[in-house]
């Protein structure tokens, strides 16, 4: 029965997601950096060559040495590779991103009942407050709308969050740190900031899997650090540069970016700014409210995640998933920019499993009056941040 209720929500997910890319949906993206690298890889190369790429003078492409490449890992692109030998360069990365996304939903809907399996072995989540909290993930948070349109930027996070997810679950479920450290290390491929979880995950594995025998999960993870470093000297010859500095960006974005470093503290109050307090603004003319696409607060996006406040904090899995978040977090808060243009705080995505198991544990498993009506508020956010992104396309 599991499973059945499994597939009809990655069914549902996928039709709803399909649905809401619209007319889009048709042709890939205008932002297809992994389409491109994809097709580069599948012709041996690292590199797209010497030819522009589309909108290559403020779509984030990175030139180095007169060749045009990406600074993005490049997980999504080598998954892509099979499509891209049949279809060449106008694969359609928007389909490709929203079936990540569904299984982002799938995985939700089986993460949450994990919580119970070890740690809090008495919570009960009564099936109506999992099947509430896989549609406020699915359609009552910034994943909506990133789910909806492809674009690198999307796209690479949907993907980071579906291998973060598998992690979490594996430690909350069997525990078996090869599958954790594999899981982690294809995260980190798509998203690196979600590398930092590890020692989160490593402390909930922790008693019941002794740390000797978590050094085996260490194997994956180094593996793909070693790819990582050769495929990084193979480009800009230093292992350990990406080609963020060497990527073209609107100049809209230079200015703190030059005047402070990609990530500097000098930063921080702006993103906390942006991720926390922001508030949307009400104007006596259609459309009456408006959103700054530099961000949202969390709280006014997704109001169901006000339940974190009331998470049992004496329990390991709350403090763990509370530090979690805060770890993953930290990169985004110190970083030049804070994912313009969008409607929400997109980086919330990189830690929002952490944040749905809080609510979880803040709602007491439980499907309350309060805890309906903060759900279907969100779900009416997402819907009002995924209809203010179509109007800048």
């Amino acid at each position: 029965m599991r499973h059945l209720g499994t597939l009809a929500v990655f069914s549902l997910a996928a039709l709803v997601y399909a649905l809401s890319s619209g007319p889009e949906l048709a042709h890939q993206s205008y932002a297809p950096h992994f389409v491109y690298l994809a097709n580069a890889f599948a012709h041996g190369k690292l590199d797209l060559g010497t030819f522009p790429p589309p909108s290559s003078e403020e779509g984030d492409w990175t030139l180095f040495h007169g060749h045009w490449t990406i600074a993005f890992p490049p997980l999504p692109s080598l998954l892509m590779v099979p499509f891209v030998l049949v279809y060449g360069k106008a694969f359609n990365d928007i389909i490709f991103t929203l079936l990540f996304a569904a299984a982002n939903v799938a995985l939700v809907f089986n993460l949450l009942p994990a919580i119970s399996h070890r740690l809090i072995p008495d919570f009960k989540l009564e099936a109506k407050a999992c099947w509430a909290l896989t549609a406020s993930f699915a359609f009552g948070t910034v994943h909506w709308w990133l789910a909806s349109f492809g674009m690198v930027w999307f796209t690479g996070q949907i993907v980071g969050l579906t291998f973060l997810l598998l992690a979490l679950r594996e430690t909350l479920v069997k525990g078996r740190p090869l599958l954790v450290g594999l899981w982690m290390a294809l995260a980190g491929l798509s998203r690196p900031t979600m590398l930092l979880a590890l020692p989160v995950l490593v402390w909930l594995l922790y008693p019941y899997v002794p740390l000797r025998r978590q050094l085996v999960g260490l194997l994956p993870l180094a593996l793909a650090g070693i790819g990582m470093g050769w495929y990084n000297y193979a480009r800009f010859g230093d292992p350990l540069e990406l080609g963020y500095r060497y990527m073209l960006i609107e100049k809209l974005l230079a200015g703190p970016l030059d005047k402070y470093g990609q990530f500097s503290l000098a930063h921080l109050g702006r993103n906390l700014y942006w991720s926390l307090v922001a508030l949307p603004k009400l104007s006596p003319k259609s459309p009456f409210v408006l959103i700054n696409p530099w961000g949202l607060s969390i709280f006014i996006s997704t109001p169901a995640l006000l339940f974190i406040f009331f998470a049992p904090w004496r329990e390991k899995l709350a403090q763990a998933c509370l530090l979690g978040a805060v770890c993953v977090a930290i990169p985004s808060l110190l970083y030049y920019t804070t994912g313009y243009m969008q409607f929400g705080y997109r980086f919330i995505l990189d830690y929002i499993p952490f944040l749905m198991v809080l609510v979880a544990l803040g709602m007491r498993g439980r499907l309350t009056k309060p805890a309906l009506i903060l759900i279907l508020v969100s779900i009416a956010m997402g819907f009002f941040q995924l209809i203010n992104f179509r109007a800048l396309l």
